[in-house]
């Protein structure tokens, strides 16, 4: 049976020609639209303006244009339709909307094809020799009309870097520099952040090699920023764009993941992709260890196949893609984690990252330099700067930044004084106390020398107070003495008269049954003391944590005590750190620990002396009635030898007593006899 001309199946015939036509337009709009749409999400508020004044312009121009050629009655072989076409099409600002930029050149080629038809006319009638050749000229024009339409319809087309093979890499380069089609440049630079002379130097140097122009001997590319969070690593890329007048491409790596298979690498392929149309641009990649962590090792008894290919399939992509892009014309890759020793090895070598850099807490110097850029002195006194700078050691550009953003809220739209500032500061930090309660001198009966030892240690950690006598605080106290002596309530008051965070940590909450539990959470520990400083570590029953390790002791305690070693010398004076421990034996803890250094100050906590049992008791019995025969001095003598907590637990006994002899319908207590104290006493005991 004969069939009808494309109804053949398959995968050929001429409807299927005409279906896979269509399907490829309408993918293309798609594509378009999803472009656009990712395009405007994407833009900031000066971007669109930017394009909304010159889609204005551009407008503005075609309307005048078609109002000169009504004014005039142009044809469209005028000589003045041509020019006046030409003339609005070189005026239009740069880049053109797409659409106004189609429609600017299609009256151009309208324009310059009747121009050029009138010209074959008035040339043929003329001249009879060129007679013959009319049809020939006419077609010519047709040709041009053709060209120039198909030149016009070109300005729908996106724009991407024409790529070629390099003789010496093989790897894929740019043939051209695109002209950027955006600006973000910001407007900070290098003298907008104070500190890191060494990091802006080395990192200049990097960067001239590719926004110098022309072509470079050797291709110097990729800056890796790491160190701790809040060292102004996003603040250094945003300012290495500035310095030089280029885009910043800001990327956030965690965003690019995705949970379909090839998604992310997609994502990478056009991120580097966009940089590349957008240059010169400085291309920052924040949090790199999103997606280019450590990978995973496939083989034998591992996911070959499943979620840890893809991770690895990722890091490949970043790689291959820092390969293609890297000798690129104009275009600086940049990256920044926190965690260096968490990237991949291969991803962070030489050639792909030719400069790694470490940017740590600023000293005093750097401190100074940070807050004289973000208060741009002026009114400001560099006396107080300083003070300021001499009291945040260990602070971050990103704490600093909090402070002073503190200072202008709390002054309420007032310049700000240093008044303001240093008043912020008094306020500012040691606020995670949990499970902490306040202590106040009047709550602890202690001997005089403990006092004064108390208090110059107190003194010392005051934020600069070290730095400004010259004389170093101590990194660690442990505070001795027997059961009930009030070595706890010690503690508390020192964090409560220092104003620092408050860490109280027992063994029941770091031992941990898993293995490697105790050390981890041992490190969590020391982590956020160091987050949340200045601060106190408290320990207590230290021997329970750092036994003495005395014959075949555990692997256990050996790790927890190794591990506590290295937490404690890694303390340095700007983390603000302070450690206190207690114990009823020195000689039950690890030698080790003990040494300067580390726990270098031992403070006995002693039974009180006269006055203080005269205090405690005072305290303990309050308006409680007491018999005539039992007098103050007599009371210190029954008690003498004993601990501040078991005169606390004697008196409550002795009140108990008492309430045995008191009616049952009483409305008061009957004074405390004297056989009441002794039959607490003997109770206690």
């Amino acid at each position: 049976m004969p069939r009808a001309v494309g109804s053949e199946a398959g995968n050929w015939g001429l409807a299927y020609w005409v279906g896979q036509r269509l399907r490829r337009g309408v993918d293309g709009l798609a594509e378009e639209a999803a472009f656009l749409q990712g395009r405007v999400r994407g833009a900031t508020k000066a971007q669109r303006l930017s394009w909304l004044w010159r889609c204005g312009i551009a407008i503005t121009l075609l309307a005048a244009e078609i109002a000169v050629l009504t004014i005039s009655n142009s044809k469209a072989g005028n000589p003045l339709a041509l020019v006046t076409s030409w003339l609005t099409l070189v005026l239009m600002p740069r880049p053109v909307p797409r659409l106004i930029l189609v429609t600017g050149r299609l009256l151009v080629a309208i324009f310059t094809a009747a121009s050029l038809a009138s010209l074959i006319s008035w040339a043929a009638s003329e001249y009879s020799g060129l007679r013959p050749w009319s049809s020939v000229l006419t077609l010519v024009n047709v040709a041009v009309w053709l060209g120039m339409t198909v030149w016009a319809l070109a300005g729908f087309r996106r724009q991407h870097p024409r790529l070629t093979i390099s003789a010496t890499s093989g790897t894929e380069v740019a043939a051209s520099v695109p002209v950027d089609a955006e600006r973000n440049v910001p407007r900070i630079t290098f003298s907008s952040v104070g500190g890191g002379d060494l990091a802006k130097r080395e990192i200049r140097l990097t960067a001239a090699n590719r926004f110098a122009g022309g072509k470079p001997q050797v291709v110097r590319n990729g800056v890796l920023l790491y160190g701790p969070q809040g060292t102004g690593k996003n603040l250094l890329a945003a300012a290495t764009a500035g310095e030089f007048g280029v885009n910043f491409y800001h990327m956030r790596c965690p965003e690019l993941l995705s949970v379909g298979v090839g998604s992310t690498a997609g994502e990478i392929r056009r991120v580097f992709e966009s940089a590349a149309l957008h240059r010169p641009a400085v291309l920052f990649l924040d949090e790199i260890d999103a997606i280019g962590s450590r990978k995973q090792p496939q083989g034998i008894g591992t996911d070959a196949g499943g979620g840890g290919r893809e991770y690895n399939a990722v890091t490949t992509q970043l790689m291959q893609s820092i390969d293609r892009y890297r000798s690129l014309d104009g275009l600086l890759i940049m990256a920044a984690t926190n965690s260096l020793d968490g990237l991949e090895p291969t991803l962070i070598r030489d050639g792909r990252f030719d400069l790694k850099l470490r940017l740590d807490l600023p000293n005093q110097a750097e401190r100074e330099a940070i807050l004289t850029s973000m208060l741009k002195t002026g009114a400001h006194a560099a006396t107080a700067i300083a003070e300021i700078s001499r009291r945040t050691p260990g602070w971050s550009p990103a704490r600093l930044r909090a402070l002073i953003d503190r200072t202008i809220l709390q002054a309420g739209g007032r310049p700000v004084t240093d008044e303001d500032i240093l008043a912020a500061l008094e306020e500012s930090g040691g606020n995670d106390r949990p499970q902490v309660e306040v202590v106040n001198w009047d709550d602890v009966v202690l001997p005089g020398p403990v006092v004064s030892d108390i208090k110059a240690i107190l003194r010392l950690l005051v934020l600069g107070t070290a730095e400004q006598l010259g004389v170093p605080a101590p990194t660690g106290l442990v505070l001795v003495g027997q059961p009930g002596t009030g070595k706890t309530m010690v503690a508390r008051l020192i964090a409560s008269q220092a104003k620092r965070s408050f860490y109280a940590i027992t063994p029941s909450d770091v031992l941990s049954g898993a293995v490697g539990g105790s050390v981890r959470r041992l490190t969590d520990v020391f982590a956020r003391a160091r987050e949340h400083a200045p601060s106190i570590l408290f320990f207590d029953e230290m021997d329970g944590l750092f036994p003495a390790v005395t014959g075949h002791g555990s692997q256990h305690d050996i790790q927890l005590v190794e591990q506590a070693l290295i937490e404690i010398s890694d303390l340095r004076p700007e983390h603000q750190v302070f450690l206190v421990g207690t114990t009823n034996d020195l000689s039950r803890i690890d030698p080790r620990i003990l040494r300067g250094g580390r726990f270098s100050e031992k403070i006995e906590i002693g039974l009180p002396d006269e006055e203080g049992y005269r205090r405690l008791l005072e305290m303990n019995f309050g308006p409680t009635q007491l018999a005539s025969e039992l007098t103050t001095p007599k009371l210190v003598e029954m008690v003498r030898g004993l601990s501040p907590a078991e005169i606390t637990a004697v008196v409550t006994a002795a009140k108990r007593f008492a309430l045995a002899r008191t009616p049952e319908h009483a409305t008061a207590l009957l004074p405390i006899e004297e056989r009441d104290v002794e039959q607490a006493i003997a109770r206690i005991r």
